[in-house]
């Protein structure tokens, strides 16, 4: 009677950041092997599982499909042998590696990984373990060089990726240069956006009705449009180092271990900013200009879509509605006026408030804003200074925080590495203390950087209310559009009682 045969697989992965070394190569090189292992060996009917284009450190073994495949294969015994080139091909990680090559042999799995001489039957766990470190390492060796590559690149002003509509990068200098047919794009969403007043989503509606699209083809969107006024690249700047990967571990009450990757926002000082790099397509004070209005719109204020200066802010006070404006022509002369929206709707029975004169009610809240700001530079400023000093003790705070919570996650790490130590309710019990803490330092730390967050913004609100003082000296009245622009960024409401007005601003006047 014939005895039969050994079943064999094998399993090849090709990383995004090491695509010389292809699946067939590997595949082949595992075939090869299984042939020389002896008749025993079934090596005509081998089992593949290929996982492409997946980062070995950043994607959990568990989490790729053809690893989860062979896994499920293994269980139900449909082979006894599992080849790889080397550990690497399993992964770049040294808690999961060890845990997965334990899973196969758990299911009577012989693993073998060729070019590091490892083979199962041994039980030399110690030399895989070294091997998984190594591998660890050399992941994050590959990157720190890849990331140093693109930091070289940046300092010396060239650009790396996708370059920004409106550019182009010289293949020699490996610069950005203006794109004679696109140029004209990014100028014209910085018009519209800064000096026509218009909001993100009319800047991505006007261009998508012109039937201008994006660089690759898409239709415009506020998020688009933001992308593009954010961009420092417009005035000549190469910035790097905005966001940084991080491999996040992640423990669940059970002590199971799961894994992603993370980006993380660098704070700007840590930001790589080459000035100069290339010929700007926006002069700086149009594009700082740009900023200060994201800024301002970022505190969820209600879009300016309206014509006029004190629509969407006005509300009457008798009755708690919306005020509108309204225009009328008496002797070939226009007049606007404002109206409560429940007169203009049921009228003056159900509401008294009386229209007010637009231009005179325009002018005496223009008025009043000068007044406050006028009162800025002994009422306001002098305190930032404290304010700075506060934000750099939360600042040191938080840093703590940090350190204290890496060590718990570090001793994490160690109860996972060490859980065979452990009975299976102690070890899931200190994992689940382990996990509280990290939990609550979370929570303090999101609490100071709230904090943190509060602070920033009432400095940019001083630094933004002395761009205020002198908009507001120089804006004439007569220009509507500019005066409902500066208006709206200001002012939250007014609640105008017959001709009492109170005004809440979107800033602390020091008051």
């Amino acid at each position: 009677m014939q005895q039969e045969k050994i079943k064999c697989a094998i399993y090849a992965r090709v990383s995004t950041d090491q695509q010389g070394d292809s699946i067939e190569n590997q595949i082949s090189q595992c075939q090869e092997y299984i042939s020389r292992l002896g008749r025993q060996y079934d090596d005509t009917d081998i089992i593949l599982y290929r996982d492409e284009a997946v980062s070995g450190y950043y994607t959990s073994v568990f989490d790729r499909a053809e690893m989860k495949r062979a896994i499920q294969d293994a269980k139900n015994h449909r082979f006894q042998l599992l080849v790889f080139k080397e550990v690497s091909r399993v992964g770049r990680d040294k808690q999961e590696n060890p845990a997965i090559i334990g899973m196969f042999e758990q299911y009577g799995v012989r693993v073998v990984a060729i070019n590091d001489n490892y083979d199962s039957l041994n039980k030399d766990n110690i030399t895989f373990d070294i091997l998984s470190v190594l591998s660890e390492q050399e992941s994050k060796k590959i990157s720190a060089r890849v990331s140093s590559a693109r930091k070289q690149k940046a300092r010396r002003g060239q650009w790396g990726g996708e370059p920004p509509i409106g550019y182009q990068v010289n293949r020699e200098t490996k610069k950005l240069e203006i794109d004679p047919e696109r140029k004209d794009i990014p100028v014209l969403v910085f018009d519209l956006y800064v000096h026509k007043g218009m909001g993100t989503f009319k800047v991505a509606e006007y261009l998508n009705q012109k039937g201008i699209r994006t660089k690759n083809g898409n239709l415009w969107s506020r998020e688009s449009v933001n992308k593009l006024l954010r961009n420092q690249a417009y005035i000549g700047h190469v910035v790097y180092g905005t966001r940084r990967n991080q491999l996040q571990r992640e423990y669940d009450d059970s002590g199971k271990m799961t894994k992603k990757k993370v980006q993380l926002r660098m704070d700007r000082t840590e930001w790589q900013i080459v000035e100069n790099a290339h010929e700007a397509l926006i002069d700086k004070e149009t594009f700082y200009e740009a900023q200060r209005i994201l800024s301002s719109k970022s505190h969820n204020r209600a879009p300016r879509r309206a014509y006029h200066p004190l629509t969407g802010i006005l509300i009457c006070g008798k009755c708690n509605q919306g005020m509108i404006c309204q225009k009328r022509s008496y002797n070939g002369k226009e007049y606007r006026y404002y109206i409560c929206k429940t007169y203009h709707k049921f009228g003056r029975e159900v509401c008294p408030q009386a229209n007010v004169n637009a231009d005179e009610l325009e002018g005496a809240v223009v008025r009043l804003i000068r007044t406050r700001l006028d009162k800025l530079p002994n009422d306001w400023f002098r305190i930032t200074v404290n304010k700075e000093k506060e934000m750099e003790r939360l600042r040191q705070e938080m840093k703590v925080k940090r350190q204290t919570r890496e060590k718990w996650r570090k001793n994490q790490v160690d109860l996972f590495q060490q859980r065979e130590l452990f009975d299976a309710k102690t070890y899931q019990r200190q994992m689940l203390e382990m996990k509280n803490q990290i939990q609550r330092l979370d929570e303090e730390t999101a609490l100071l950087e709230k904090q943190l967050g509060e602070l920033a913004e009432q400095i940019t609100e001083a630094s933004s209310l002395d761009r205020y003082l002198d908009e507001f000296k120089k804006l004439e009245l007569q220009d509507l559009e500019r005066t409902r622009v500066l208006l709206q960024e200001v002012i939250k409401n007014i609640i105008l009682t017959d001709r009492h007005l109170d005004i809440k601003y979107h800033f602390d006047f020091g008051r």
